[in-house]
């Protein structure tokens, strides 16, 4: 009897065939000598990716009737899989050659880590921000929301986007990105997956602050490239993903800082509700003015 793969792909996807293409092309040369399983879940109605993932034979393709989100999709590949590993890939990334196989060595060495992401790179070479991250607080999100000025800087003793650390191989941190994030299935199926109310921000973060709550780590491992040509997707519903944006903050706040001082969640609620609001106007504005 044969073995099973020794790392499962799932792959999400929204109207980014070309992105896709690319994507699904640069995973054999990054996985290495790894055997592995490939699911997409197109959510997508609007252009040929599905016609293109039924025409290769290297993918299981699932779709849905209507757009599930994020998390929720990823929930319907990770059940389609079997492999011990699950990497969870944007279909705007473009993995180096070994990049995968690096992340899964990395998770294989650690049996307290539960996440490992790469050094997620944009198109100008320069770290995604969201490569690792410290869970967000009122306090450093309010930092980053204001701006990074100094008087508030020295209030925030761990600000959202951590800098890279020079000569780290490996570094444990709260959280990594959810474009490119390996899990291991046995702490994923522990804590149930992505909590599906996240329709596409912050499911990854509350999935990585659940985990850390069971006991397990996260681990960054800038050895392991992968190029983000990010926002590709969104760009195409840009009022839904600025209303998703605050609705998931809303969401992962209340989730996880239940004991805050009743004053404290109050603020933060109507903040959330004041700069969701405006952001959205601003998306809805000249489209109404006909710019």
């Amino acid at each position: 009897m044969s073995a099973g793969p020794d790392l499962a792909i799932v792959i999400t996807t929204y109207d980014v065939r070309e992105l896709l293409v690319r994507c699904l092309d640069a995973l054999k040369a990054a996985a290495g000598s790894l055997s592995i399983e490939v699911v997409v879940v197109d959510n997508g109605f609007r252009d040929d990716s599905w016609q293109t993932l039924l025409d290769r034979g290297d993918v299981r393709a699932v779709r849905g009737s209507t757009d599930l989100g994020f998390g929720a999709a990823n929930n319907i590949g990770a059940q389609l899989t079997q492999a011990p590993m699950i990497l969870f890939l944007n279909p705007d990334t473009e993995p180096e050659p070994g990049s995968i196989k690096l992340l899964a060595e990395a998770l294989i060495c650690r049996s307290d880590v539960a996440v490992v992401g790469p050094f997620l790179y944009l198109d100008d070479g320069d770290l995604d921000p969201a490569a690792r991250r410290n869970f967000p607080n009122p306090i450093n999100a309010m930092h980053r929301f204001l701006g990074a000025s100094r008087a508030l800087g020295k209030l925030v003793a761990r600000p959202y986007n951590e800098p890279v650390v020079e000569g780290r191989e490996v570094d444990v941190v709260d959280a990594v990105s959810g474009a490119c994030l390996l899990v291991r299935r046995e702490a994923f199926l522990e804590i149930g997956g992505f909590d599906p109310r996240y329709f596409m921000y912050g499911d990854d973060l509350d999935l990585q602050r659940r985990l850390v709550d069971c006991g397990w780590k996260a681990l960054f491992v800038p050895s392991a490239r992968v190029r983000h040509r990010k926002r590709k997707s969104s760009q195409q519903r840009l009022v839904r993903t600025r209303f998703e944006f605050y609705r998931s903050m809303w969401i992962y706040y209340h989730a996880h800082h239940g004991a805050d001082p009743a004053f404290l969640k109050a603020s933060v609620s109507v903040g959330i509700i004041l700069f969701g609001a405006a952001a959205v106007f601003r998306r809805m504005l000249p489209r109404r003015l006909g710019f």
